[in-house]
């Protein structure tokens, strides 16, 4: 999954409405975490479901189940993210057979900091396509999942279940930031089938940027070119791979282009370590630089950045 590094002062500096300050909160193994937004919808920014200290949920615990401080589930940010992002509120129930148990004979806790951001819902119902517009500014993808989260989005007979998930923020973005606008299709052909069976949807948590987003391409080969007239470079999203069977594609065999999931999630770490702070620079988009995330893929290297008045 492509990973989206803005800090949330920038974020909040360049969003055309502000957030608000993050939340906590902590519950003991057993309990269920409640996460709401009375104004936007839950991000989740940190999650992790073990121990790090000998303080927290302890009453009525023997010493040798709050000894270990060292237990993390690394999967709990995902876990947590797949209920709850995008929503205006979730339950996680604190319990092993939601995360798995990362630390046998310990007493666990959940523990999430979460914040409220001013974005925008699409809701796409299966087998239909819809538009997600900004009027002011460009888009910027938070969450987007296809699947079931609730009963009552895209009513259907065969809404079975509230818990299916198939996270597919790293392609919405690859597909809709740095746009005015970006057309949606939910269908099973698209994004694979979670849940074999279930009515499923598309959702889309997106805001506009105020600062208009630059978004340049290089195909498998070349190399791409980012400058800053004003300002210095901050990259927002980055793939070398391919999301689309029409970029990159003169002159390419069918099979070149067949895989559209084409991925590599260190793209932007690697493009802001080479151009962030700076006022141009050039990446190259060729394996020996990013290593090859599809062999037999024709790829290209797809960018977006914005030129803020600070370097750092």
């Amino acid at each position: 999954m492509l990973v989206h590094k803005l800090s949330l002062i920038i974020l909040m500096l360049l969003l055309c409405h502000l957030g608000v300050d993050a939340k906590r909160t902590v519950t003991c193994e057993g309990g269920s975490a409640h996460l709401s937004c009375d104004f936007g919808f839950v991000r989740v920014i940190k999650a992790n479901y073990g121990r790090t200290d000998r303080t927290t949920c302890i009453s009525g615990r023997p010493a040798n189940q709050i000894n270990n401080v060292h237990c993390f589930r690394k999967s709990s940010l995902s876990t947590v993210s797949a209920r709850c992002n995008g929503i205006k509120s979730c339950s996680v129930p604190a319990v092993n057979s939601v995360f798995s148990d990362p630390c046998l004979g310990t007493y666990k806790f959940l523990d999430i900091t979460y914040d409220c951001i001013p974005s925008k819902r699409s809701v796409t119902c299966e087998n239909t396509q819809s538009v997600i517009v900004c009027g002011s500014g460009v888009i910027l993808v938070h969450y987007a999942n296809y699947g079931r989260r609730d009963l009552s989005t895209c009513p259907h007979k065969l809404a079975k279940t509230p818990h299916c998930y198939s996270p597919q923020t790293s392609s919405l973005r690859s597909r809709c930031n740095g746009r005015k606008t970006c057309s949606l299709s939910a269908s099973n052909s698209l994004y694979s089938d979670p849940c074999p069976g279930v009515n499923k949807y598309l959702e889309v948590t997106y805001s506009c940027f105020c600062i208009e987003m630059k978004r340049y391409f290089t195909c498998e080969g070349g190399s791409v070119q980012l400058g800053c007239d004003w300002g210095y470079i901050k990259v927002v999203t980055a793939n070398y791979g391919r999301t689309d069977r029409t970029t990159c594609s003169s002159g390419r065999l069918a099979e070149e282009l067949s895989n559209v999931h084409c991925f590599h999630e260190t793209s932007v770490q690697m493009m802001a370590n080479r151009c962030d702070g700076r006022k141009s620079c050039s990446v190259p988009a060729v394996d020996s630089v990013f290593s090859d995330p599809c062999a037999g893929t024709y790829k290209y290297l797809d960018v977006s950045y914005l030129c803020l008045p600070v370097s750092k």
